[in-house]
């Protein structure tokens, strides 16, 4: 018995040290399912997008008969072009939705408050995002009194202050909202803020809630609804959690057929892990919608790594001509100046473009797309000070770790190098179909 006792003490005592290894995993777990278990039933899904063309027939006929002081059918009709436009993606309709917003405002001029709402956010998708902020400041002092009013106006401040790089700001506005115990648009900024500050598995947790509310909803347009679990799927893919991002997107699919943005992830996602078929599936998919030039880009990707040079070769002239032709509202210039240096093509132009986003707003991923242009174009020491600000919060994000990291070692920095290599790769091993492997590579030198 004394031998059989020492034989299993070790085993024992292996076991108790696997035990507390596991233990915070397991109560993580158990608040995980607690957390899910309060919150709501999702309700039935409401194929509104399926009638946007007719509601917006009805409204487009309702101001054709120029009914005097009518100034509820054009903003109405502001509103649908509005929604359709995050459906399909035709700027013709953001456009559109400006004009009738601004005849709204004509029939009534003040107190008009859904009108200038919609003209805020006609602003906002046309990245014009100081006119926004100057149009919800302008609201804010007339509902200053109505707190259903004011604190979504406030709510809506504070995002556009993280888009023009106004963290503080932002955080101040946050900290001043009415204490509620769910509040949909107060969550959602909240784990953004969080988000961007550098506090991933925070903002994952927050973004739940949220979304689990929108479900809820059965009056929810689906393509809201649907958002947010794109959004919960870009920070899955973020954090490393590549299934759980597939499944987001999939599930963003699956409640909004043929939605744009959640192919471009699934795109993304396929192309880091060299699923080049899944990524050229999903990446036509979402370009049919909108042709933005990342997810062109994706498409590109996805032919070379298929052996379809010649394809790939005739999609990057689309590209081109995009942006020639179809970024008038410059709109996509982001999306261009990525798209250029990180194929080590055009360089000079993405720097241009990169600095005309810049003065339209300087948030951390603006800058860290002119420090990326730059160096590209070898100009490294405005690499380096544009790189410093995007990494202000040292923000969980691979790629911008990754970007970091190539500029601190062309300059030398061989510690700071090693760490934000390390820890772009230890958010997500597969951040990036090339960058990824590129990480590995200097690291191991």
């Amino acid at each position: 018995m004394k031998i059989l006792s020492r034989s299993i003490a070790p085993i024992v005592a292996i076991l108790a040290v696997i035990e507390v290894a596991l233990w915070p995993n397991f109560v993580k777990q158990r608040e995980n399912a607690a957390r899910a278990a309060s919150y709501p039933t999702a309700a039935p899904v409401t194929a509104d997008y399926e009638l946007r063309d007719r509601t917006i027939a009805f409204w487009e006929g309702m101001v054709k008969k120029g009914l005097t002081e009518d100034m509820l059918s054009p903003r109405q009709l502001s509103l649908q072009y509005l929604q359709r436009y995050r459906e399909r993606g035709d700027i013709g309709d953001v456009l559109r939705a400006r004009s009738m917003a601004e005849r709204s405002l004509r029939e009534q001029p003040r107190g008009n408050t859904g009108a200038e709402v919609a003209l805020a956010s006609v602003d906002l998708t046309l990245h014009q995002f100081k006119a926004a902020l100057a149009m919800t400041k302008h609201i804010e002092a007339y509902v200053a009194k109505d707190p259903d009013m004011m604190t979504p106006m406030r709510i809506r401040e504070a995002s556009l202050d993280l888009e023009l790089g106004d963290y503080a700001g932002a955080r101040r506005i946050l900290d001043a909202l009415p204490v509620q115990n769910a509040d949909i648009a107060r969550d959602t900024l909240e784990a953004r803020y969080e988000e961007l500050t550098g506090h991933l598995t925070q903002a994952r947790e927050l973004l739940e809630r949220p979304t689990a509310d929108e479900d809820s909803l059965v009056e929810a347009p689906a393509q809201q609804r649907a958002w947010f679990h794109f959004r919960s799927g870009e920070m899955s893919f973020e954090a490393g959690d590549n299934d759980a991002a597939i499944a987001d997107e999939k599930q963003a699919l699956t409640i909004f057929p043929n939605y744009s943005e959640a192919n471009r992830l699934l795109a993304k996602f396929s192309c880091a892990l060299k699923s080049w078929q899944a990524c050229y599936d999903a990446a036509v998919a979402a370009a049919n919608v909108v042709p933005y030039p990342e997810t062109l880009g994706y498409e590109e990707d996805a032919q070379r790594g298929l052996g379809k040079n010649a394809d790939a070769d005739r999609t990057r002239d689309l590209i081109v001509t995009i942006e020639k032709i179809g970024n008038a509202q410059h709109i996509s210039d982001r999306l261009l100046a990525i798209y250029y240096s990180e194929h080590h093509f055009r360089t000079a132009d993405a720097y241009a473009i990169a600095r005309r986003e810049l003065a339209v707003r300087d948030d951390i991923f603006t800058e860290d797309t002119l420090a990326w242009a730059a160096a590209m174009d070898g100009r490294w020491d405005e690499a380096r000070t544009a790189s410093r600000k995007a990494m202000q919060f040292d923000t969980e994000n691979s790629l911008m770790q990754y970007h970091a990291g190539i500029i601190a070692l062309h300059f030398g920095y061989r510690d700071e190098a090693k760490r934000r290599l390390a820890k772009a790769l230890a958010l997500n091993p597969n951040f990036h179909q090339v960058y990824a492997d590129d990480a590995r590579a200097k690291l191991a030198n």
